[in-house]
């Protein structure tokens, strides 16, 4: 059981949510496991629309290229009915699957954000971290996309992750900040944090090996998420487990073997320091 913390401290977008799905997606095909991947956002499409493209509410689940597609109309059920479980005192951690949406059977599941008005959320991003921890219990793997709205609660959830994924995008300033972060300690611990770029373009003056060498004074390559076209359109689709299907098999050639290749990267990068933690524990 794990706990994996998708996050960014830096004032501009990188692609957090992205970061999120690519690596949820990914661990979920390659490794048998169970992964639940959680968004702590208020009224934030960006999640469903990589997974759901919802033109019209159903009420029967359909299968589609392997992917079992729950009701329509469920979404008020997501974290804001685990919020009503948990205040009712009848919180378990197998009962969290009733409030997901399945991706991958077995595999991935999705713990939408809320819906609703931020006086609601003020209230509701109290309750992540009880979620999460429950969700613990009875996932293999919790994937958290952290949202920077839940202000002082995001230490929390970051105290309690067994890995960091900071992502950073491609600009000096901001990896200059979270290089602050690190050596002071402040929201970061070295031993657990992995850094992460996001949106990352590898044609450019700051690419990985000159971060990581010239910017960040480290020996082990930093980890990044490259732009990629096709993984751009599929987020707005509801295709973006077809997407990673259909690259299952790709050789060196394809145009898209380097995007697959450092997610998959990332992913034993995460491995790594866990197997770290747990031989230090």
């Amino acid at each position: 059981m794990a706990i994996i913390t998708v996050w960014n401290g830096t004032k501009e977008q990188c692609g957090n949510t992205l970061t999120s799905v690519a690596l949820a997606t990914q661990m979920a095909i390659d490794h048998n496991i169970k992964v639940l991947l959680i968004s702590t956002s208020l009224n934030d499409k960006v999640l469903k629309e990589c997974f759901w493209k919802e033109k019209a509410k159903k009420q029967t689940s359909t299968i589609f290229s392997g992917v079992m597609m729950p009701p329509m109309g469920i979404e008020k059920s997501g974290v804001e009915g685990l919020d009503r479980i948990i205040r009712s005192n009848k919180m378990s951690p197998d009962i969290i699957t009733d409030y997901t949406r399945i991706v991958l059977k077995d595999r991935l599941e999705i713990l939408l954000g809320m819906e609703g008005n931020a006086t609601e959320y003020d209230i509701m991003k109290q309750r992540y971290s009880q979620i999460i921890n429950f969700a613990n219990k009875y996932y293999d793997m919790v994937i958290v996309d952290l949202d920077k709205r839940l202000g002082i609660n995001q230490q929390e959830i970051l105290n309690k992750s067994n890995i960091v994924v900071a992502v950073i995008p491609q600009r000096v300033s901001e990896i200059n900040t979270i290089t602050e972060y690190l050596k002071k300690g402040k929201m970061l611990k070295p031993d657990n944090t992995v850094i992460t770029i996001g949106k990352y373009m590898e044609d450019t003056k700051y690419n990985i090996k000159n971060i990581t060498r010239s910017l960040l004074k480290r020996k082990e390559m930093v980890n990044a998420v490259p732009y990629n076209k096709l993984f751009f359109e599929a987020s707005q689709e509801g295709k973006v487990i077809d997407l990673f299907l259909n690259l299952m098999r790709i050789t060196e050639k394809d145009a898209n073997y380097d995007f697959i290749t450092k997610i998959k990267d990332l992913i034993e990068e995460i491995k790594y320091r866990l197997d770290i933690l747990k031989n230090l524990s």
